[in-house]
């Protein structure tokens, strides 16, 4: 991965899955050796609750990091549709100053017909 902020923010949002799923595997293996429901409690609480919680920011991050990603790639398609209609409307401007601009022989052939009357 490359080091752009959002790579680090997906990377991160990984290891938050990584370490919600750890918490829970390890919740569940605390919890699996007890037979009574009263044991499993604090397994399942602490355990689920905070595997629950780092996977959800860990999807949240994942997410936010395709969001930013996404802004991006939109900013810089705005960025090269503008460059790309700047220059056309310099070109634009351009060619219409040049067709405005009369010709020296239509200019010359205008001035004789004016002395001509």
């Amino acid at each position: 991965m490359s080091g752009s902020p959002t790579a680090r923010l997906r990377l991160l949002g990984i290891l938050f899955w990584l370490a919600g799923g750890a918490v829970l595997t390890f919740g569940w293996m605390g919890m699996a050796e007890l037979a009574y429901v009263d044991g499993q409690m604090p397994f399942l609480v602490s355990g689920g609750a905070a595997g629950l919680a780092l996977v959800l920011i860990g999807s949240t991050l994942v997410v936010m990091s395709a969001l930013f990603e996404a802004a991006e790639r939109t900013a810089q398609r705005t960025a090269e549709l503008l460059t790309r209609a700047a220059d056309e409307a310099v070109e634009a401007a351009a060619a219409a100053e040049r067709a405005a601009r009369p010709e020296p022989a239509k200019a010359a052939e205008e001035a004789v017909a004016a002395k001509g009357d």
